[in-house]
């Protein structure tokens, strides 16, 4: 039995422009029909126009795909009867159909260990179960920052502002200009650990701030989550990596340099707080995947 009969997802995350590409070019183009008017009728005449129209709503919200169907009478002296049916799809119905179409198709490779990504080639969609984090770096920087806000607010509550408070706010704006050029147009990264009994597989999303349910990722924290998405890069030898800072200024930077510096930004941290351990690179066995869904 396929996974999409045995659950009902409830999705964190939904690309639903991905979604509606791939159902428009399975289709060849939208043709669902969401309003029906069935007419039993006996006269001498009746006419039907047809109307459609598409639109698309926010990405949890009701799929604005319409079909709509005017019925024009002619006046007859005989009884009739008419029956109105509407169906109306959510992104997350049109995902379990797309995944429905992949599974019977069986386009959907499920990751379960390393041998899995023995023949995997990049364009295949694949599924696995993981646990989810945010780019260590980012965390860290909204962590830091958050706490900066903080510290700025209880030294503003004295009447002079100190050389302290002054050197606070340049440190808070170089956090902020930092961590805002690790999230470049909403888009962050998240790594995935796909534990397996022999040895653990890690993947790279690259998602949208957007398309998360509310836009918050505090919910996939702690939790062990469904991905569906789309392969561009198996990384199988060691001399290979997916670099974590590849769409920012630090991809210019060699590996050493960035180790050198994070490591000297540990060491001036407080020792109070516990600190994530900052990564550069994911080395094999690795994916870097472009995820349609992530679902519970």
């Amino acid at each position: 039995m396929s996974e999409t009969k045995e659950i009902l997802p409830i999705t964190i995350y939904l690309n639903q422009k991905i979604v509606f590409d791939l159902l428009a070019v399975i289709d060849d183009g939208f043709s669902q029909v969401t309003k029906l008017n069935i007419s039993n009728q006996e006269g001498k005449k009746n006419g039907v126009d047809g109307s459609a129209e598409i639109g698309i709503s926010n990405a949890f919200g009701l799929f604005g795909v319409k079909s709509k169907i005017n019925a024009r009478k002619e006046k007859t002296q005989t009884e009739s009867s008419s029956k109105s049916e509407e169906k109306v799809h959510t992104p997350t119905s049109l995902f379990v159909k797309l995944l429905s179409y992949l599974e019977e198709k069986n386009l959907v490779k499920d990751i379960n260990n390393k041998s899995d990504l023995i023949n995997l080639k990049s364009g295949e969609f694949v599924r696995f179960n993981s646990t989810l984090e945010q780019n260590p770096l980012v965390s860290l920087l909204e962590s830091l920052e958050q706490i900066g806000v903080m510290a700025i607010r209880f030294e503003s509550e004295s009447k002079k502002k100190s050389k302290a408070q002054k050197e606070n706010q340049n440190i808070l704006k170089q956090i902020k200009g930092m961590r805002e050029s690790l999230t470049q147009h909403d888009m962050i990264d998240l790594i995935s650990t796909i534990k397996t009994s022999h040895e653990t597989i890690k993947a790279v999303l690259p998602v949208y701030i957007d398309f998360f349910f509310n836009r918050s990722m505090n919910e996939i924290i702690d939790g062990n989550y469904t991905v569906v998405g789309k392969v561009v890069k198996v990384v199988l030898d060691q001399t290979d990596s997916i670099n974590l800072f590849r769409n920012t200024g630090f991809k210019l930077f060699k590996q050493n340099a960035l180790e050198e510096m994070f490591t000297s930004f540990n060491d001036q941290v407080d020792e109070q707080l516990e600190l994530p351990e900052i990564i550069t690179r994911i080395n094999e066995p690795a994916l870097l995947v472009i995820p349609i869904a992530i679902y519970s």
